[in-house]
């Protein structure tokens, strides 16, 4: 199995009984990064394994510095669509009989040792070791309550956005709903919340530059997450959210959303060649200078790559504006007015 070094590592950091073992397992797993780049494995499949390391790693770290509290992992690593050396997004559920200055301590105590994992934080601050995101129960029930049924106040949109990608690293105490389940039922009761989710997911932050930009501006720069990875994902999280599934990874969330109201047939295949042709050029231009001890740069040179990359971009580039257009005519259409 191609990415059987990764699923090594990933149960050495799971079987950890110090903060040491932590430590020495988790490089292991970056040296099986290298073993798996050589292999020339695709995309999809170190984005699930490694996925599941950096979840693990959660969970171990979790387990020895702040047990006692629902530890969610988010964002990429959360959906299973993280390459290595993506960020880690974190929330907490703590105990009501818990301070906020204890739990909070304890989560930063989480991600210096994930840090010391070589897993860096979320570059946005979404991790525990902030009050936003370590929460009791009723407060993130709430908040919750709140963001969707006001999603331009209080960063709700974004909020929405990281609790459907949460997934807990261990089962959920207390008998506490999971938190991913809570804001699917609440933003499907509120129709201004799924509104404002499809807003987000197709405003244009990132553009592929075409050849005449290029030549008329000198800028042939691309970040090519922001540009060809990240909207596809906002788009099939606002599907998912909208048609009820319980879905993760973002291919499966196109899949679930497919031949229904919010996403047709052929639009649901645009997206799903765009993101994985997106993410196979991002992860051979990441394999390609590999080292786990420097921060990723998503930004390129369009000159650096490969003349079919290239191509493949801006056609990237071209399809997901067609599908930004027809999705915001019919938000403004009854298309969606069943919400």
């Amino acid at each position: 199995m191609a990415v059987a070094p990764l699923d090594d590592a990933r149960r050495r950091i799971a079987a950890a009984a110090t903060e040491s073992d932590l430590v020495t397992a988790a490089a292991t797993a970056h040296d099986a990064v290298k073993q798996v780049i050589d292999t020339r494995v695709g995309a999809a499949s170190v984005a699930e394994a490694w996925s599941a390391v950096a979840r693990a790693a959660l969970s171990t770290a979790a387990r020895l510095v702040a047990p006692g509290m629902d530890w969610y992992a988010s964002g990429s690593v959360g959906r299973g669509d993280a390459l290595p050396g993506s960020d880690l997004e974190t929330v907490v559920v703590r105990s009501s009989e818990a301070t906020a200055e204890s739990a909070l301590a304890q989560a930063a105590h989480v991600h210096d040792l994930l840090a010391c994992c070589g897993l860096r934080a979320d570059d946005n601050g979404a991790i525990a070791s902030r009050v936003r995101f370590n929460r009791t129960a009723q407060d993130w029930a709430i908040g919750i309550g709140r963001w969707a049924s006001d999603p331009a106040a209080d960063r709700g949109v974004v909020m929405i956005g990281l609790l459907a990608d949460a997934v807990p690293v261990e089962p959920v105490l207390g008998g506490n709903m999971d938190l991913r389940d809570q804001v699917g039922i609440a933003a499907r009761a509120q129709p201004v919340s799924l509104t404002a989710m499809l807003q987000d997911s197709t405003f244009a932050r990132a553009y592929i530059p075409s050849r005449l930009r290029v030549l008329t501006s000198g800028d042939a720069g691309v970040d090519i997450k922001l540009a060809a990875v990240d909207p596809v994902v906002r788009i099939a999280r606002w599907a998912a959210l909208s048609c009820g599934s319980d879905a993760l990874p973002t291919a499966d969330r196109i899949a679930a959303a497919a031949g229904t109201r919010y996403l047709d047939a052929d639009d649901a295949r645009v997206l799903a060649k765009c993101h994985a042709i997106g993410s196979s050029i991002r992860w051979r231009v990441r394999a390609a200078s590999w080292n786990s001890d420097v921060d990723v740069d998503e930004r390129v040179e369009l000159s650096d790559l490969p003349p079919q990359d290239r191509t493949a971009l801006r056609s990237i580039g071209r399809e997901l504006t067609g599908v930004r257009r027809k999705l915001d005519y019919l938000a403004s259409t009854s298309t969606f007015s069943s919400w």
